[in-house]
């Protein structure tokens, strides 16, 4: 029985698939790199849309474009139009008697060309919008009491804003 197993086709033609795949396992397994992204490396993000605080919440999330690829070595390790990930830390709406709006984001990550999850020291934007609180106040002194009702700006970060993430740790990507 045992030798009509091994005559088999069935067992040969699988014993041949088994050889395939290892061979082209290991092929691949040769051809890539490992490289590190040291700490402190510089990753250019812009932001692709309007971020207002008149319609943010703490804790929302706010992507970023990465502007450029980064290269270690020559090969590329964050590849150009990735998504940086941040989350609003801090938010204030524009309120009555002139009071400025304003908004804190911080960079959290992005992501390498083999998935693996780059962390990003705590980069922050920040922006405060105009406040009107003194010329809320005069005119609510001196025209008309209505014009204390006069809110500030809300804080806004325009489309195409860049800012630099930093690497936060040593980090080994393959490529």
């Amino acid at each position: 029985m045992i030798k009509k197993i091994q005559k088999s086709i069935a067992v040969k033609v699988i014993a041949i698939l088994l050889l395939l795949n290892f061979n082209v396992a290991t092929l691949l397994a040769s051809g890539f790199d490992k490289v590190i992204l040291t700490a402190g490396s510089v990753i250019s993000l812009e932001n692709p849309t309007e971020i207002n605080s008149e319609n943010l919440l703490v804790g929302q999330s706010i992507d970023f474009i990465v502007q450029s690829d980064v290269k270690v070595d020559g090969k590329v390790v964050v590849n150009r139009g990735s998504i940086a990930n941040g989350v609003v830390t801090r938010v204030q709406k524009a309120k009555g008697l002139g009071k400025e709006g304003s908004l804190e984001i911080e960079i959290k990550s992005v992501q390498a060309v083999d998935g693996t999850e780059i962390r990003l020291t705590s980069t922050k934007v920040s922006e405060v919008g105009e406040d009107k609180q003194t010329t809320a106040i005069l005119l609510g002194v001196f025209i008309c009491i209505l014009f204390l009702t006069k809110k500030g700006k809300n804080a806004v970060v325009p489309n195409g804003f860049t800012i630099d993430g930093r690497v936060a740790s040593n980090v080994e990507i393959t490529v």
